[in-house]
């Protein structure tokens, strides 16, 4: 779970980012209209914008797939969970099964030992 965490935590800091980054890029853009044309976009205002766009992008499949790496880790630790329970259901059968084997064995050696006693016995 802690490698999940910290790629989430680093996906949400290069969100947060980029983000600034985009802001500064659109504030920068909106100065002041020395432009002839009086309205049109600069390359480096397109650029920016660009970049800002393919970083959203880029982030956006880092989280789905740090989603997708959850839920496969998720399967994964259910999985074990089971077999776990399923291998802790198969040694309580066994441990029975041996502690039954052993109390027959007692109580077989507790008649021979009384069998005995008796034959000593006048």
């Amino acid at each position: 779970m802690n490698k999940i965490d910290f790629r989430l935590r680093r996906a949400g800091a290069l969100l947060a980012a980029l983000a600034a980054i985009g802001g500064g890029a659109l504030i920068s853009g909106c100065g002041g209209g020395d432009s002839s044309t009086g309205g049109g976009t600069t390359g480096g205002e397109v650029n920016a914008q660009q970049e800002v766009e393919n970083g959203i992008e880029t982030t956006e499949q880092g989280l789905e797939e740090a989603k997708e790496q959850a839920e496969e880790s998720k399967e994964t630790a259910e999985k074990s969970i089971e077999e776990g329970k399923e291998q802790l259901e198969n040694s309580k059968g066994k441990s029975k099964k041996k502690f039954e084997e052993a109390r027959e064995k007692a109580e077989e050696k507790i008649e021979e030992a009384k069998e005995k006693a008796e034959e000593l016995l006048p």
